[in-house]
């Protein structure tokens, strides 16, 4: 595919720029009925990460279902070789239409069958149920639409590619090798296209989010093509470049962010692009830093709004809404706390060989930014605490980079070598990250007595999928509910929801200053400091350096920063452990979550900015009516 020289023309003109609305005055404009909502994402069908955890948690509530009337979840069609027709919208997916399948049970086929013969591609389309787990009367649905675009019409593609190069700078010849890339750039028209099919008159403009990069190509169908028929929502459940740039760095958040901070104050205001050099290589960067042109862009934490400004100069004058993820609320009362506490304490000892005074938890994906490293630092000062007391402690850390081991496979390595106190390299047991995630516990075991460490590498908390020495009656809400801490000392964390999930049941959740629910939580405690939440601040230096310095940090640096800070968090939580503290952190934690769960999100945060977005489109509108009767 050829492109022109750089120089051709861009559409960065418009002023998109969202002007703050005190939330008593967001009132949907009269006359508007309920929106309608478009989510373009890779978690269409199923719940793999935090994009489908903000789904789950949007769709399911009451205040989310009172203003918006449909919810279409929009994704690639991964599976349509793999899957049986029942199974092709996940578990709780029900297939109304489908082309490779010959089903059309609502009379679909003559608005799907053009799109499909123009682009050559196959339309999957349905219902899903949701749950909120832990909470009953939290139930919903959403249409779900998959396109099939592996063979699509490249003609067509190309058409599109060569706009996205004249409008918005995009050299999609440099990305289209990753498929990552390619699949989204290819989904955007059809989907654009199967959307206006699907909505009638009255439910448009439809709210398209493009959750994550995903959404972003047809976000800009809908900018070049449909300004009246859609509203355009850049959803950063994080910024993709900081995410490299901190996971790729010695430093790691200890340099970026006190980077960003003097960026930000420099009398001339530095970008990422001055810092650390030209970024356009990578297809993210590309792609989301045109986000600028969506009609609204929201930040799960306000880390990732200050991140997406130091993006570039473009995004300087557009306002950033933040929208802070909701904590599922895990109702536990005493008793359940310590029945859970109890098959926990009896797995472990069997386990172990001992039962443990206080037990830790690290609930996560297996990604590096996750910070285990830091949870080893604090067990380190916790282990010679714990020593003088005669205390012992146990670490669990859950993760997976091998998905769900068959439980066969979970029986014979629990025989041959003692699995999960002691592992093998080579699947079904240690696969990707999980080995350096292994080597840190070993290495940690190996020269502690009052802590140890354990590597769950399973997804899922049962019997059936963790072994025999798990008590049969005990569930992954169990584990939650058991733990007296939750490790969450992220380097990178645009919000971090399950380093918070236990808050309900009492435990400690220890967490970085970066991470975005520190935000959420001191939103709802008024910033006030409370013994439910610890925050380790790893950005925190004993003099100041300059952005030449932050940038040549070293690993042996930040060790130094580490050390001190989790010497802190231990002699917090020696404070704030004992059956005693478990009382009143349970009853503290209740109250807390009570404000921070997604109803609070949508009614205060989410839909005033919609409500705004609309008003504002339709405030638009009227004035052309008005310009054009003139």
């Amino acid at each position: 595919m050829q492109l022109p020289k750089k120089g051709a023309r861009r559409l960065f003109g418009a002023d998109t720029t969202a002007r703050f609305v005190p939330m008593n005055q967001s009132v949907l404009p009269l006359g508007m009925t309920r929106l309608t909502a478009a989510h373009v994402t890779h978690e269409a069908c199923e719940k793999i990460g935090g994009i489908g955890s903000v789904l789950e948690g949007l769709i399911t509530s009451p205040i989310y279902q009172r203003h918006v009337k449909r919810s279409i979840l929009v994704g690639p069609n991964v599976h349509h070789l793999e899957k049986a027709p029942p199974e092709r919208l996940g578990c709780d997916g029900r297939v109304q239409y489908s082309t490779v399948d010959q089903i059309d049970e609502l009379g679909l086929h003559g608005k799907f069958r053009p799109i499909e013969s123009a682009f050559n591609v196959g339309i999957v389309y349905g219902q899903r149920d949701f749950s909120l787990p832990g909470s009953e009367d939290h139930t919903g649905s959403a249409e779900v639409l998959l396109i099939d675009v592996f063979n699509i019409n490249t003609q067509h593609v190309n058409q599109f590619k060569r706009r996205l190069w004249d409008v918005f700078g995009i050299d999609s010849t440099r990305y289209e090798s990753d498929w990552a890339y390619e699949e989204y750039v290819r989904l955007a028209e059809p989907a654009f296209y199967a959307l206006l099919a699907l909505l009638k008159d009255d439910e448009l403009p439809c709210l398209m989010f493009s959750h994550e990069f995903m959404g972003l190509p047809a976000a800009f169908k809908a900018t070049l093509d449909g300004q009246r028929q859609f509203r355009t929502v850049f959803h950063a459940h994080e910024c993709a470049t900081a995410r490299r740039l901190v996971e790729d760095h010695a430093g790691h958040d200890t340099s970026f962010y006190n980077i960003l901070n003097q960026a930000s104050k420099s009398p001339t205001k530095l970008y990422v692009d001055d810092v650390f050099g030209d970024q356009s290589r990578l297809f993210r960067h590309a792609l989301i830093s045109k986000a600028h042109v969506c009609d609204a862009i929201i930040a799960v934490g306000e880390f990732t709004a200050r991140e997406m400004h130091f993006l570039g100069r473009q995004f300087d004058h557009h306002h950033i809404d933040l929208v802070h993820n909701g904590i599922p609320h895990l109702d536990a009362d005493l008793e359940q706390v310590m029945a859970s506490r109890r098959m926990l304490l009896d797995y472990s000892g069997r386990l172990l060989g001992w039962r443990p005074d206080v037990l830790m938890t690290h609930v996560m994906r297996p990604v590096i930014s996750k910070g285990v490293w830091r949870d080893m630092l604090v067990c380190h000062e916790l282990d010679w605490r714990f020593a003088q007391m005669n205390r012992r402690g146990a670490l669990y850390i859950l993760t997976s980079a091998g998905g769900t081991r068959r439980p066969q496979d979970i029986t014979s390595m629990k025989a041959e070598y003692g699995w999960p106190r002691q592992h093998r390299e080579g699947y079904p047991d240690l696969v990707g990250p999980e080995a350096g995630f292994n080597q840190m516990v070993e290495q940690f075991n190996a020269t502690h007595r009052n802590v140890q460490g354990v590597l769950v590498n399973q997804f899922g908390w049962s019997q059936e999928l963790c072994g025999e020495d798990l008590p049969v009656e005990m569930t992954f809400g169990d584990l939650r509910r058991a733990t007296d801490v939750e490790f969450g000392m992220a380097t990178y964390e645009p919000f971090g929801i399950s380093p918070l999930e236990p808050l309900g049941s009492g435990a400690v959740c220890v967490i970085s200053n970066v991470c975005g629910c520190r935000g959420f939580v001191d939103e709802v405690t008024g910033g006030v400091e409370i013994d439910n939440v610890i925050v380790g601040d790893f950005t925190r230096l004993d003099r100041p350096w300059s952005i030449e310095e932050l940038t040549r940090m070293t690993q042996a640096d930040r060790d130094v920063v580490e050390r001190g800070i989790a010497s802190e968090v231990a002699e917090k939580l020696m404070g704030r452990l004992g059956e005693k503290s478990r009382r009143g952190l349970l009853e503290s934690g209740q109250k807390l979550v009570k404000g921070l769960g997604w109803d609070q999100v949508v009614e205060a945060k989410l839909i005033p900015m919609l409500q705004r977005v609309m008003g504002d489109a339709h405030r638009n509108e009227r004035a052309v009516m008005r310009a054009a009767k003139a």
